[in-house]
Formats: C-alpha cells, sequence, structure tokens
C-alpha cells in the first residue's frame, strides 16, 4: 500500500467516524425532542413562535446573530435557524453531556457553534463567543428556571450590553402561576401537565430518567457525563425555587429592556420577551 493509499483511508476512516458520531448525536437529539414534549404539550408551537419572532426581528440583518441560552442539544437554535437560514448561532450551556451532543451536531452545520457557559457565574458574558458581541436575538427555553431567583435577576442584567439596539430576548417556560391569587389555575395547569406526561410515557418515548440512560450506554459521551457530575455538583438534584411571570416581568424591566411582556401562552406556558431601547445601553 502507497502513502497516497494510506492517506485515502485514513481520510474515509475519519469520515466514517465523522459520520457516526452525527448520527448518534441526531437520534439522540431526537430522543431529547421526544421527551421534552412529552413534558411541554405545545413545545413545537412554543419553538415556532420564537423562530418566527426571530426572523422578523433580524429582517434586513445581513448574518443575525442568536445566542440560545443554556441550549442544550440545540433543538431551540436549530429551529431558528430554519426561518433565519442566513443566521449563525451560539449554544451556550453548562452541561457537558447536552453540550457534547450539541458540539457533534454543530460539526455538520457551520451556522452553529457551542460555549460551555455557567449562567450563575457572574463572568459569563466574557466568554469569547459571547463577548463578541452585539446579538440580534437571545433565546432560551425550558432552562433558566435552573437559576436561582437573584442569578436569573443577573443574567437578565447582563443582556442588554450584549445585544444590538432593538435586539430581542425570548424566553420560553413554564413560570408558575400564583398559588394564593391563581389557585383555580395553578391546579388546572398541574393536572394539565400530568395528563400529557401520563399519555406521551405510556408509548415508547423516553422519560427523562430513560434518556440520560440512553446517552449513558454511548461511549461516545462518558467522559462528557462523568464531568456533569462534577461541573453540578448538588445544583443537580436541587430544583431551585419557582418563581412567577410577574417576576420575569420586573426582572427585565429593572435590567433596562423598554418593552416587555408575552409573545405567546397557553396555561403556566409562557414565551416572554423584551426589547433592548434603540439606543446603546450604557454598561
Amino acid at each position: 500500500m502507497n502513502d497516497t493509499t494510506t492517506v485515502v483511508d485514513t481520510t474515509l476512516a475519519d469520515a466514517t467516524l465523522a459520520d457516526t458520531r452525527i448520527r448518534d448525536a441526531r437520534m439522540l437529539a431526537a430522543r431529547w425532542d421526544a421527551q421534552q414534549t412529552g413534558y411541554i404539550r405545545h413545545r413545537a408551537e412554543r419553538f415556532d413562535t420564537i423562530a418566527r419572532v426571530v426572523a422578523a426581528v433580524c429582517e434586513g440583518v445581513d448574518e443575525p446573530r442568536i445566542l440560545d441560552l443554556a441550549g442544550g442539544t440545540g433543538s431551540l437554535a436549530a429551529r431558528v435557524l430554519t426561518a433565519v437560514p442566513e443566521g449563525r448561532a451560539v449554544v451556550a450551556d453548562k452541561d457537558p453531556a447536552l453540550l457534547a451532543i450539541a458540539a457533534d451536531l454543530a460539526s455538520a452545520d457551520p451556522r452553529l457553534t457551542t460555549a460551555e457557559v455557567d449562567l450563575a457565574r457572574p463572568d459569563w458574558a466574557e466568554h469569547p463567543l459571547i463577548a463578541d458581541a452585539p446579538f440580534d436575538a437571545v433565546v432560551s427555553s425550558t432552562a433558566l428556571h435552573w437559576l436561582q431567583p437573584g442569578e436569573l435577576v443577573d443574567v437578565y442584567r447582563a443582556l442588554p450590553g450584549i445585544l444590538r439596539p432593538g435586539g430581542i430576548l425570548l424566553n420560553g417556560d413554564h413560570l408558575a402561576y400564583d398559588t394564593h391569587q391563581e389557585a383555580t389555575l395553578a391546579r388546572i395547569a398541574r393536572d394539565d401537565d400530568a395528563e400529557m406526561q401520563e399519555s406521551t410515557f405510556a408509548g415508547d418515548t423516553d422519560t427523562w430518567d430513560e434518556w440520560w440512560q440512553a446517552v449513558a450506554e454511548s461511549p461516545r459521551y462518558a467522559e462528557a457525563l462523568r464531568r456533569r457530575e462534577s461541573v453540578w455538583g448538588e445544583a443537580l438534584h436541587q430544583a431551585p425555587p419557582k418563581v412567577t411571570l410577574g417576576f420575569h416581568l420586573e426582572a427585565l424591566r429593572s435590567a433596562g429592556f423598554t418593552e416587555t411582556g408575552t409573545v405567546w401562552r397557553y396555561l403556566d406556558d409562557h414565551v416572554l420577551y423584551g426589547i433592548t431601547p434603540n439606543a446603546p445601553v450604557r454598561a
């Protein structure tokens, strides 16, 4: 075998390995999406709403920049890029395992990059891929509720500094009803979630634990899973206090967003937004 043949064989082997990694990542990402839909009845509609609004805000921008905060496997970023095909998206997350899957998916799409970022750290926005501001849109879905309330406020306060004037934040999440003033709707939302989960997980769809078991069975992500435990620590098993829509909106206004509100809603499932002033925000 000559040197040329060796190089060709090595190249083909590398390409085959890359294809296998992308295929496996896509399989896990698809199972992740199905699993998440079991917990969020109208997840696809939530994603479509976010994508359409980002497309409208980015109209006329040559190469829109999008930041997916706590973006996990990158599902939301990918959906936004279908509506903004000329865009570029950074998927930022703390979880090494989710981010490893996102990175494998990004290897097949030059519009996507990943950044390991801990939003609980005060310097999270200094990551090189984020500090290279401004972004046209920041999006997030079913993620920021993992932050302590004070950490959430700090994240919101940092966002006007990385968004362009007139840029938008869109955050989709379950935001609890006030159990004192909205007890009836809180009960209805809780029962609706239970019904959706019972229906979904009665079939072949992974539960949360089953999906993570599927990741554990992949040697590709073994090291990322080991890091996951140390990166999260006790926070991995302790849910922060739930906060209301009103808390989010007040935090956004305090952070300097001049327009705030709700783009879409189904019971306690919201897509809220904040738009930065049309003049640069001073640090």
